[in-house]
This record gives structure tokens, C-alpha cells and sequence, in this order.
């Protein structure tokens, strides 16, 4: 059974390896204060011309068209939270329109970097099938701690008060810290 375990252990660690440096890697850039429009392309233009209500994303798309700017694939509209702006596109590539106080429109376009796009997914901001690729690796994680931990107090008895000190040692400064940082 063991050796059943070991080789489970191995190859999800092997399989979700690349998601795991991903995760890594966009996790410590966005916590030194990188977010996902880094690098990003931005680029904004004017629309004077009157767009009756409910034409607002047909307007976007014919402007992008005549000015020769690439349309997004996905022309299914949403507001934009922060910004009141109607977006089409995806996590990559995007285009927004929103009228301004001087009844013109502004369009704005925007193309993230691959750490953008990379941070957008660690932030299940993208499309759901990456989700379930995360959740699945998310769950592969608890089962690697658990038959490594398994595999290490079964096999290894040489350092057992050791072994146990150190889960409970992890525990407590875990513990401690995060309730510390919520305060």
C-alpha cells in the first residue's frame, strides 16, 4: 500500500507541478503589490457620435472595425464594477465603452501581459474550466500533504517527536500569524 501512495504522490506532484510554479510565482508577484494590468497594453480613444441606449456595444464594435483594432472574440456585454464602463472580451484582450460628462464616448482597449493573465487566473478571474483544473489541484494538495505526511510517520519513525513537533510548531505559528494579520 505504501508503494501505492508513493506513486500516487509522485505523479500528481509531477502532473500539477507547472500549476503549482504558476500559483507560486503569480501569488508572490501580486503580493509585492504587481497586479494584473502590468505590462498590460492600454489605449484609449474618443467617439463623438450619438449612440442610442441599448446600441452601446454595436457602436464598440463598428468603431474597433473602422479604426482596424481587433475585435474581441466574446461580445457578450458586462459592466465593468469599477470603472461603469460596458466591456466586451475576455481576461486577455478587452474593449470598454463609456459616454463621458461631455456626451462623447470613450473606448478603451486593453491587452494584458502573461503575468496579467496569469494573475487573473490565480484569481479565478478567468473562463471556468481553468476553476476546475484549480480546484482539482487545490484538492491534489491535500492529498499530497496528507500520504507525504502518511509516508513520513509511518516509514520514518527515527525522528518521530521531531516530526510531531514540527506539524504542531506549524500549526500554532499559523495559526498565531493569521489571526494576527486579521486583526
Amino acid at each position: 500500500m505504501t508503494k501505492q501512495f508513493r506513486n500516487i504522490h509522485i505523479y500528481l506532484s509531477l502532473f500539477f507541478l507547472p500549476l503549482a510554479l504558476m500559483y507560486a510565482l503569480s501569488g508572490i508577484l501580486y503580493i509585492a503589490g504587481i497586479n494584473q494590468d502590468f505590462g498590460a497594453t492600454k489605449q484609449t480613444y474618443t467617439l463623438t457620435q450619438n449612440i442610442e441606449k441599448g446600441q452601446e456595444v454595436q457602436a464598440l464594435v463598428e468603431y474597433l472595425k473602422s479604426a482596424q483594432l481587433k475585435v474581441p472574440s466574446n461580445l457578450e456585454a458586462k459592466m465593468n464594477r469599477k470603472s461603469g464602463a460596458l466591456e466586451i472580451g475576455g481576461v486577455h484582450y478587452s474593449a470598454s465603452i463609456k459616454q463621458n460628462a461631455d456626451s462623447t464616448w470613450s473606448v478603451t482597449t486593453m491587452e494584458r501581459s502573461l503575468i496579467g493573465d496569469m494573475i487573473m487566473l490565480h484569481k479565478a478571474k478567468a473562463k471556468w474550466y481553468f476553476d476546475i483544473l484549480a480546484i482539482g489541484f487545490g484538492l491534489t494538495l491535500i492529498l499530497l500533504y496528507i500520504s507525504g505526511l502518511m509516508i513520513t510517520l509511518f516509514n520514518i519513525k527515527k525522528n518521530r517527536g521531531i516530526q510531531i513537533f514540527t506539524i504542531l510548531a506549524g500549526i500554532i505559528i499559523s495559526v498565531i500569524v493569521g489571526a494576527l494579520s486579521v486583526c
